[in-house]
């Protein structure tokens, strides 16, 4: 890295060294998933810290996500599932889940729904069966393993089913929340809150927590910058600049995934093209001229191919100048590394 440090004060310190370091290796870290901590998903950790470490009693706090596709909900949710992994019990060996996330069935009933809540579970295909009751293995399984939080993603499809199917699925949802005294989050697109505001007693126990889509002001202006510090570009694009914000909420109608989906394709481009910056021209790439993003990506993997051809080529003629007793270490060193 020939570069002074001091280019890349528009970047984490953390990835300094990664922006000095070639093309194949920046554009493999840009297309990594990257999760970015802002306004609302402070909120909403706080709130679920709250419902994992409160007390367990008859009616437990509950809540409604809203918010339209694409915006972080689900994303938010699994990564707080992982700051609570799974475990043992130290005495008993009884495996504990603190955090259970079950996908909604497209057209949800009761019976479909608990199928769903079992297989999230882990439940053997045994307790599976018609004649067995669901509800009593799920009231077991939820205590033993004593979770805190059972999620319910994709909860707008609830408005797919008939009505007393709807009745019977949000009526079931309240009822596991009350027997096993565990908070119970939906997560859905902003279609769903109609069913819930229907029901007097579904209204009272969840709260609503609602994800707008992004608009001009602080809290953009920090997603983007932070969005910026973490991709190792080598000159600073000025995301937060009102321009690039305008820019950007234009071309993305200032949905979460749209965002970093379209900043990525224009990063990747950026580097492979030696641009080093993202502009606002490179927001549409995606969208207009997805060749260019392809044959960035496909630079690199060919890139990186021709490079690992080229090391086996030198290992092999390495191995071949070598005496007949290194064969024997050759071929350790090969069946510990497959």
């Amino acid at each position: 890295m020939t570069e002074s440090k001091d280019e890349y004060l528009h970047l984490d310190p953390r990835i300094w060294q990664l922006a000095g370091s070639d093309e194949t290796s920046r554009i493999r870290v840009i297309e990594k998933d990257l999760f970015i901590e802002h306004d609302f998903s402070q909120y909403l950790n706080a709130v679920l810290e709250d419902f994992m470490c409160g007390p367990r009693q008859t009616r437990m706090p509950c809540l409604l996500i809203l918010g339209d596709a694409g915006m972080g909900k689900t994303a938010q949710l699994h990564r707080f599932q992982r700051q609570f992994p799974d475990g043992h019990d130290e005495d008993t060996g009884q495996l504990q889940r603190h955090i259970v996330i079950v996908n909604v069935p497209t057209e949800p009933t009761k019976t479909s729904l608990q199928f769903s809540l079992l297989e999230a579970l882990g439940a053997p295909l045994a307790v599976r069966g018609r004649a067995i009751d669901h509800s009593g293995v799920i009231r077991r399984m939820l205590m033993a393993h004593r979770t805190k939080i059972l999620v319910f993603d994709e909860i707008q499809h609830v408005s797919h089913t008939r009505p007393r199917d709807r009745a019977v699925v949000l009526d079931t949802i309240k009822s596991i929340s009350t027997e096993c005294q565990i908070s119970v989050i939906c997560a859905g697109t902003p279609s769903v809150e109609r069913e819930f505001l229907a029901d007097p007693q579904i209204e009272r126990r969840f709260d609503i927590a609602k994800l707008a889509a992004w608009s001009i002001g602080a809290p953009f202006k920090r997603f983007l910058q932070t969005y910026e510090r973490a991709r190792p570009l080598r000159i600073a694009s000025n995301l937060g600049e009102l321009p690039m914000m305008r820019a950007i909420l234009q071309e993305t109608s200032g949905v979460t995934h749209r965002v970093i989906q379209r900043l990525n394709a224009a990063a990747i481009v950026a580097i492979h093209e030696h641009l080093e910056r993202i502009t606002i021209d490179l927001l549409s790439v995606k969208r207009l001229e997805p060749s260019r993003v392809i044959e960035a990506k496909r630079a690199g993997t060919v890139e990186s191919v021709v490079e690992a051809d080229q090391l086996r080529a030198t290992r092999r003629d390495g191995a071949k100048s070598k005496p007949r007793q290194a064969n024997a270490n050759t071929d350790l060193s090969a069946t510990a590394s497959r």
